[in-house]
């Protein structure tokens, strides 16, 4: 093993380190993807998998992390916290070193649960409490864990979010209300009342900003405001990915009405929403030089989830000489996926507190999709410090208010 790897997969010599954090594990499984080596697994340990949420307690996350950490040094791998109670492990081993180490570790765990909560065997799913991943073989399935603890963690910022404003969740009832709305409105009262676009800007220093593609979407502040305004539409569950298939099936069937020029625009889409009957429809009514200016933006979290589906998808958005776009990528998972080998031509990274340090660190899987062709895209921009930033990296392309506003300043 080289002594760069060695550094990102620890060493066994030196005594446990507190767990470092999720970026950190992704930004190693990136180096990992563009340089593969045989025998390195990453290992995951969780108690949320495991436990019920009741005793899923500090004490027992912090004894958790000791033994995770003490156990992971021990085998010359590197520890890191992946949740609030769920560790990963990256390391190096062959097969009988990782059985062995599979072993430690649920021994370990075991007696930790069972010294902090004496009798919970009971409740212990031992099946799940420990799952280790080959990346030779298991890359994506590894990938697909990761971006889920990424996925989680910010919906536990937007659930803290909901309950200091007292929302409820969203029902079935509220995703009828809508379909009830749209077909009473119709496809051109309903688009003026709730369909928005924010377009996308090409910013080079020297010239003049350009808007050079329009991305429609259905406002959720607009709906939640007749419709249900005391719901927190994030955050749902499997019920918010139910509404946005609803969603899907209104922005496909008023596409039309609602995209008048062949400029370049962009909708966002559920991968499911590609094997609808809305969908075939929108590719029969749709002439071919429109359909070449279309960009399918699909989430980096759904394509990984339904990635068989997702290259069905993608042969025929091909095929009929439309794009791809990955979006919601955060920062802390740049370079997890590989983003030329999906098919998609745009990249579509949030912009977001602390995203400047993240960025910095990720600079060269930004490199990578640039090398690649694939244009990165940051979203959600609301201060001047993104375009610096963005700048540096080779990032020219822009979208959130900030960019509403320059754009609107320059056509003014």
């Amino acid at each position: 093993m080289s002594d760069s790897a060695q550094a990102d997969f620890g060493g066994g010599d030196t005594p446990p380190a507190r767990p470092q954090f999720l970026r950190a594990l992704v930004e190693a499984m990136g180096k990992w993807r563009h340089a593969p080596e045989s025998g390195v697994n990453l290992v995951i340990v969780s108690a949320a998998s495991a436990l019920p949420e009741a005793k899923r307690s500090e004490e027992l996350v912090e004894q958790m992390s000791l033994g995770v950490s003490a156990i992971g040094a021990k085998r010359g791998g590197t520890c890191y916290q992946v949740s609030n109670c769920d560790f990963a492990i990256l390391v190096k081993l062959n097969e009988t070193g990782l059985i062995g180490m599979v072993r430690d570790l649920k021994v370990e765990m075991l007696r930790t649960i069972e010294k902090t909560f004496p009798g919970s065997f009971g409740t212990i799913d031992q099946s799940r409490l420990v799952l280790s991943y080959d990346l030779t073989n298991n890359y994506r399935s590894a990938a697909d864990r990761l971006a889920k603890y990424a996925e989680q963690a910010q919906k536990a910022v937007e659930d803290a979010d909901a309950e200091e404003r007292q929302l409820r969740p969203l029902t079935t009832a509220d995703i009828k209300n809508v379909m009830r709305a749209y077909e009473k409105f119709g496809n051109e009262k309903f688009i003026k009342a709730f369909v928005r676009t924010q377009d996308v800007m090409l910013n080079i220093t020297g010239k003049q900003p350009e808007k050079i593609l329009t991305e429609y979407f259905i406002s959720m502040d607009l709906l939640r405001k007749p419709l249900f305004v005391d719901v927190e539409m994030r955050g749902s569950g499997r019920l918010f990915n139910e509404f946005t298939l609803v969603l899907d099936q209104i922005l496909l069937r008023a596409f039309n009405e609602m995209h008048t020029t062949k400029e370049r625009c962009s909708v966002n889409l559920n991968v499911e929403s590609v094997f609808t009957e809305a969908f075939e429809d929108f590719i029969e009514r749709t002439p071919a030089d429109v359909l070449s200016q279309v960009v399918f933006e699909f989430r980096q979290s759904n394509i990984v989830e339904n990635f068989d589906e997702f290259q069905v998808a993608r042969g025929l958005i091909n095929s009929k000489g439309a794009h791809i776009a990955v979006d919601q990528i955060f920062p802390q998972t740049v370079g997890l996926v590989d983003v030329d080998y999906i098919g998609a031509t745009i990249a579509k990274i949030h912009w977001r507190n602390g995203a400047e340090e993240i960025l910095q660190e990720r600079e060269r899987a930004i490199k990578y999709m640039i090398d690649c062709n694939v244009l990165p895209v940051l979203i959600r921009v609301d201060n001047a410090r993104a375009l610096d930033v963005g700048a540096r990296m080779g990032i020219n392309m822009f979208q959130g208010f900030l960019i509403d506003d320059m754009l609107k300043e320059k056509a003014g």
